[in-house]
């Protein structure tokens, strides 16, 4: 089991070449859990979630602009708010070595707001937004303590595998907490519930799933370590790591390179994730079942998809998997403006399907490895931050062009350039450094 270590990067097994024990199994399972009671924000929110603010709460244009804009400008606002606040609150746990106790904050506040949001009634705009908002910080924020509680538990090819699997079960779990909410959805009559009362249901489901199945992470021993080389605060933390980044001392040139990459290309991919749902809700006019639908196709395809990604980066490396994973995504969002049927959207899906957790999931590991120990949380939340911070952007700009063109798919098309600029960064800084750590296990 991994400890947090003295200031600075220090020599890894994996970096050595050395063999890597298997990652202690409770704490492994724990730590797949953690993906699979996520999953169900992900999955819910991209569906019924983003239905009911957009054809219930926000039908007829109350706020005189269209519910899918009303969508994107409140994942916009909780990216920004995930931004500003994830520096700090790494910078607190790496201090503190409270990484756990961060990430049961993240899900509990996440958690909490998915039942807010089952008890409010749609008339309730504001209070509705300002619990989305929160659940996707939440959301966000687990995801950065899950990421920093990985170096605890894997290395090298360890960490690829482990990662992929973590995806995997997401997707996994995100279709049965999906096909749970659907059935009591289309159950609503005989429940004796109206189309609002059984989406309140769904966020209820969404809640629950999440908290249940994360508990064993809260009583996981991760590892959190007892180093006293931190600085005295959250300030002097984040100053210090900054500090290393832009002098690139040791591990840190690498580490820096990665994650400037890695930032566009998340945030491009997230955005799009989130508004996919509103492009097939607008422009090809699905109801919530046939997107359910949908996203059920993706889910299951997704899958195998993401543990065959996993496998194959420990074989051939992150590199060449991470770009083929990037071609797929290049190419949905490259042929979002010419899809004009629900066949074409369905084949668009697959090949999202295919490449969705890969290029996700490889990153994750690399960053993993590059992670300077005692610097989990501040890595993994500058990843966040500067994805989130490109994420806003880019919600920004898809909510514009939907504005000005009348068509969420144009937005889609927007996000290309995003995603192309940070695959050039990486190919010219990170190619080389994506593969350190772990790159002699893989391939032997």
């Amino acid at each position: 089991m991994a400890n947090s270590a003295s200031e600075g990067p220090l020599p890894r097994p994996d970096d050595a070449g050395e063999a890597v024990a298997d990652p202690p199994r409770f704490e492994a399972f724990a730590w797949v859990l953690l993906d699979w009671a996520a999953s169900a924000f992900s999955t819910i929110s991209i569906t019924l979630l983003v239905a009911y603010v957009e054809k219930v709460v926000f039908a007829g244009e109350p706020w005189g602009v269209p519910g899918g804009v009303v969508w994107a400008w409140t994942l916009a606002v909780a990216m920004l708010v995930t931004a500003l606040a994830a520096p700090w609150v790494a910078a607190w746990a790496d201090r503190t070595h409270s990484h756990r106790r961060a990430l049961m904050a993240s899900i509990v506040a996440g958690c909490a707001a998915a039942f807010l949001l089952a008890s409010l009634a749609p008339t309730a705009r504001v209070p509705i937004v300002l619990a989305v908002v929160v659940a996707a910080v939440g959301f966000d924020f687990a995801a950065i303590f899950t990421g920093s509680l990985l170096p605890r538990i894997a290395r090298g090819a360890q960490a690829d595998r482990l990662s992929a699997i973590g995806y995997a079960a997401g997707y996994a779990g995100g279709a049965v907490a999906l096909i749970l909410a659907t059935r009591v959805f289309a159950a609503r009559a005989s429940l004796g519930l109206t189309d609002a009362g059984a989406l309140r249901t769904a966020f209820a489901i969404m809640g629950g799933w999440w908290i249940v199945f994360s508990i064993p992470a809260f009583w996981a021993r991760f590892g959190d370590g007892h180093s006293s080389a931190h600085a005295a605060t959250s300030s002097g933390e984040l100053l210090g790591f900054a500090r290393a980044l832009l002098r690139g001392d040791g591990g840190f040139g690498r580490l820096g390179s990665v994650l400037g990459g890695s930032m566009l290309i998340l945030g491009a991919m997230q955005t799009a994730i989130s508004q996919f749902s509103s492009v097939a809700l607008e422009e090809f006019h699905l109801d919530p079942p046939a997107l359910v639908g949908l996203v059920l196709l993706v889910q299951f395809v997704a899958l195998p998809g993401a543990l065959a990604v996993g496998w194959l980066s420990t074989r051939f490396g992150r590199w060449p998997m991470l770009s083929l994973s990037l071609v797929g995504w290049g190419i949905v969002l490259g042929s979002a403006g010419f899809v004009t049927t629900r066949s074409q959207l369905t084949a668009m899906a697959v090949l999202l399907a295919l490449v969705l957790g890969g290029a996700a999931s490889v990153i994750r590991a690399a960053v993993a490895v590059l992670a300077p120990a005692g610097r989990y949380g501040a890595t993994f939340g500058l990843l966040n931050v500067g994805s989130k911070l490109a994420g806003f952007v880019a919600s920004l700009v898809f909510g514009g062009v939907y504005v000005l063109t009348g068509h969420p798919r144009a937005g889609l098309f927007a996000l290309l350039g995003q995603l192309l600029v940070g695959w050039w960064l990486l190919s010219r800084a990170g190619a080389g450094a994506l593969e350190a750590g772990g790159e002699a296990e893989g391939k032997g």
